[in-house]
């Protein structure tokens, strides 16, 4: 590894706002690898002076430019890469030394396709006062972040409450943070979004509440006609609020999805995965795919079906 990236007096904290991170709660220690493809011999950083680098700027730049994905993947792969989560001996769960008190988030563009003004998304975000970091993927199609959580030795736990809080806002992230040991590679955003004083997540505080501007701002909805969305949006409050399990049966899954594939398209997909959220069984990749089956399969379901397995709520 690079030993520059590493000296934590190479990227220090810039004059403005110096005081302000000084008791951040980003200011920890966490593990360090060469690249993605190193599991093993970390050396600790402090993951606020990570976060402040521009070391490897370029690099991540000429990834975003390059269109071709092998290509890009195998730039990312030499990327060194850190485990905002804590202090590992080796990149696994059973290998932690120490939590850092975080949990990250990840938001692919492509996985929310559903949100009209996806980039304007990191703004809204800042608006979450238990937010501390947020910043573009390395690939710039995407937004990450860290979130200080209460228990850290309820890891999966917060995750789950924050991935079902993200959902209530129409927000899918994907599901790799809720393993503690996920590494996250170097990424670089000339604007990134920083809260030092960030205020803890604790599990009984789900969902997320917000400051200043609502989140409704963001136009998940925008080509929805009103009344039926209204009615949909009403039903899956309902299911949010009894947590009742609608998708019991694998063919109403099915029909569920594709009724609302039918009516919504690729807009429908934050709404599929907050109604199948409540099955014991639920994998965000699963559902993700099961909906991907359902836009393309030309299924005859219309939105009535959907409201028909809502008639027990």
């Amino acid at each position: 590894m690079d030993k520059g990236l590493i000296n934590h007096n190479l990227c220090p904290v810039p004059e403005v706002g110096r005081d302000r991170a000084r008791n951040s709660v980003l200011d920890v220690k966490v593990s360090c690898f060469a690249s993605y493809t190193t599991p093993t011999n970390s050396v600790s950083i402090n993951l606020l002076t990570w976060l402040s680098s521009a070391k490897y700027r370029l690099e991540v730049e000429k990834i975003r430019a390059t269109e071709d994905k092998s290509i890009r993947d195998s730039l990312k792969s030499r990327l060194p890469a850190i485990t905002p989560s804590g202090i590992f001996s080796a990149r696994n769960e059973k290998s932690l030394i120490k939590h850092s008190g975080l949990i990250q988030f990840d938001i692919d563009l492509k996985e929310n396709r559903q949100i009209g003004n996806f980039y304007e998304l990191k703004q809204q975000l800042s608006n979450i006062p238990n937010v501390a970091y947020c910043g573009l993927s390395v690939s710039g199609q995407g937004f990450w972040g860290l979130i200080p959580i209460a228990f850290t030795d309820k890891h999966k736990e917060h995750f789950r409450a924050l991935r079902k809080a993200f959902l209530q806002m129409g927000i899918i992230v994907d599901e790799k943070p809720k393993n503690v040991a996920s590494l996250r590679g170097y990424s670089f955003d000339p604007e990134p979004y920083f809260n030092h004083q960030a205020i803890m997540f604790k599990l009984n505080e789900a969902p997320l509440k917000q400051k200043g501007n609502s989140y409704s701002n963001l136009k998940t909805l925008k080509s929805f006609t009103s009344s039926i969305k209204d009615k949909v949006e009403a039903c899956i409050a309902e299911i949010e609020r009894t947590g009742v399990d609608i998708t019991s049966s694998y063919a109403a899954w099915f029909e569920i999805g594709c009724s609302l594939a039918s009516e919504f398209g690729e807009n429908a997909r934050g709404y599929f995965h907050q109604i199948s959220q409540y099955h014991p069984e639920y994998s965000y990749t699963k559902t993700d795919m099961q909906f991907n089956r359902c836009l393309k399969g030309g299924y005859n379901f219309s939105i009535g079906t959907f409201f028909m397995h809502c008639n027990n709520l």
